[in-house]
C-alpha cells in the first residue's frame, strides 16, 4: 500500500484545514489532525468520509477540544477593521489634499486608523500561521505571509486611485 495520500485524502485534508482554521484551531494542532486522519486512510484504506464524516463535521466535532471566540469578538474585528479603514482612507485623502478632516490633520486620522488597525491585522496575521504537517515539516495548504500588510495595503491603493483621479480632475 501507497504512503502517499490519494487525491481524494488530500482534498479532504485542505477541507478539513479550511474548516478547522473556522474553528480557531490553532495550526499546529490542524496539522496533528490532518496528519492523523492520513494516516488512519494509508493504515486502513478506508474513505476519509466514511471514517470521520464530512470535513465540516469532523471539524464541528472537535469543537469541544477548540473553542471559537463568541459572535461578539468576531464582530468587534470586523468594526474595527472598518474602521480602521475608514479612518486611514480619510486621513489619507486629508494628507494628499493638504486639508484638514473635520478640523483636524490628517495625519492624526491616519494614525488613529492604524492604531485601530493592530487588533484586526493581528487576528488575520494569527489566522494566516501556516499549517505543517508534523511528519514532514512542510505545510499542508499554502498560506499567504502577505496577508496583514494587505490588511492596510488595500485602503491605501483605494485612496492613492481616488487621489490620482482628484489630482487629474482639478
Amino acid at each position: 500500500m501507497s504512503t502517499d495520500p490519494t487525491p481524494t485524502v488530500t482534498e479532504y485534508g485542505q477541507s478539513l484545514v479550511l474548516h478547522l482554521r473556522l474553528q480557531e484551531v490553532p495550526p499546529d494542532r490542524i496539522g496533528e489532525i490532518v496528519a492523523e486522519v492520513e494516516s488512519h486512510v494509508a493504515d486502513t484504506g478506508e474513505d476519509p468520509v466514511e471514517a470521520f464524516g464530512t470535513p465540516r463535521e469532523y471539524a464541528a466535532s472537535l469543537t469541544d477540544e477548540h473553542r471559537k471566540p463568541p459572535w461578539w469578538w468576531t464582530t468587534t474585528t470586523l468594526v474595527l477593521a472598518a474602521a480602521a479603514g475608514w479612518l486611514i482612507g480619510q486621513g489619507a485623502f486629508a494628507v494628499l489634499l493638504d486639508e484638514p478632516y473635520l478640523g483636524r490633520s490628517g495625519w492624526l486620522w491616519l494614525a488613529t486608523g492604524l492604531v485601530l488597525g493592530i487588533p484586526p491585522a493581528y487576528m488575520v496575521s494569527r489566522r494566516a500561521g501556516e499549517v505543517r504537517d508534523p511528519r514532514t515539516g512542510r505545510p499542508l495548504v499554502r498560506t499567504p505571509r502577505w496577508a496583514t500588510l494587505v490588511f492596510y495595503a488595500i485602503p491605501l491603493l483605494i485612496v492613492l486611485v481616488g487621489w490620482a483621479a482628484i489630482e487629474l480632475v482639478t
